[in-house]
């Protein structure tokens, strides 16, 4: 069964990045960036690739009960579990929010906030805001990646190892980004630039607590995966702009990763702490080992 899983997630896997790859080629030959109708169409649906890709499987390889638990845990709050929600929903945007604000101190400026006033003025911008990250940054890609696939390789790895082989696939799927120009990634500095390669380590590290999020949660897919990633891109917006307008110091690509590598660390302790003392009690209240 454990096999059979992993064959599951490498099929996922195969199937996002072919997919994936068809729909950039036009972008990628146009040389125009996202300029057209046609290659702003290829990038809307590259975005819904993985949540797409990831309900196909659902559908595919479970049960019909298991499908429903599937729906449930991508639309219900994790009733009991409000407290750790909370904490990791934060976590994001603070790291976000303290790499930005120390980069702009040495960078000699203040944190700007003109594109969260403007926004915060204008409930109409305000609301496409939220709409574009919400479905386009985070639900397009949440239902894979956390929602079908995590399950597949936490069933033949431990969660530390399942968060790092997640994150380093999904912050790969993201390479042709730093290629297009007018996309946010393509004004980070492109391919091969520093914030690209702080970018893989960001969110490789993001994908463990995701990973940490989603087992304290009881496997919520709206909390650890859809609304900690919209928290997420939705900072990073809000403070650095979005798409040809992207800016954030140059500080922001070191102490982002680091900070992120931090939070990874104590959430990884925090959750084989819980892990080994869940054992214990078993171990401890089984017929079998009582004297």
């Amino acid at each position: 069964m454990k096999n059979k899983k992993l064959v599951s997630a490498i099929r996922f896997f195969v199937s996002v990045y072919l997919v994936s790859a068809v729909l950039y080629l036009p972008i990628l030959l146009s040389g125009r960036g996202i300029s057209s109708a046609v290659t702003k169409l290829a990038m809307l649906l590259i975005t819904f690739v993985p949540s797409i890709t990831g309900i196909i499987f659902v559908y595919r390889t479970r049960s019909r009960d298991e499908r429903r638990d599937f729906w449930r845990r991508v639309l219900r709050w994790p009733v009991g579990k409000t407290g750790q929600a909370l904490v990791y929903l934060f976590l994001f945007p603070c790291t976000i929010l303290i790499s930005l604000a120390v980069s702009y101190h040495f960078a000699g400026k203040p944190l700007p906030f003109s594109n969260v006033l403007s926004l915060f003025r204008d409930w109409r911008l305000l609301l496409q805001f939220l709409l574009v990250e919400f479905f386009l940054g985070a639900v397009s890609e949440e239902l894979g990646w956390r929602g079908f696939v995590l399950d597949e390789l936490q069933s033949r790895f431990r969660p530390l190892a399942s968060g790092l082989l997640l994150g380093v696939v999904w912050a790969f799927w993201h390479t042709p980004a730093f290629l297009i120009p007018g996309l946010s990634q393509y004004e980070m500095g492109g391919i091969f630039s520093m914030p690209y390669f702080s970018f893989l380590i960001t969110v490789v590290m993001t994908s463990v607590i995701h990973t940490h999020a989603y087992n304290a949660t009881g496997k919520s897919v709206l909390t650890a995966g859809v609304l900690m990633h919209f928290a997420s891109n939705a900072t990073l917006v809000l403070f650095g702009g979005i798409f040809d307008a992207f800016y954030v110091p140059s500080l922001f690509w070191i102490f982002q990763p680091v900070l992120t590598f931090a939070a990874a660390a104590v959430t990884t302790f925090v959750s084989s702490s819980r892990a080994r003392a869940v054992s214990a009690r078993q171990a401890a209240g089984s017929p079998a080992l009582r004297t």
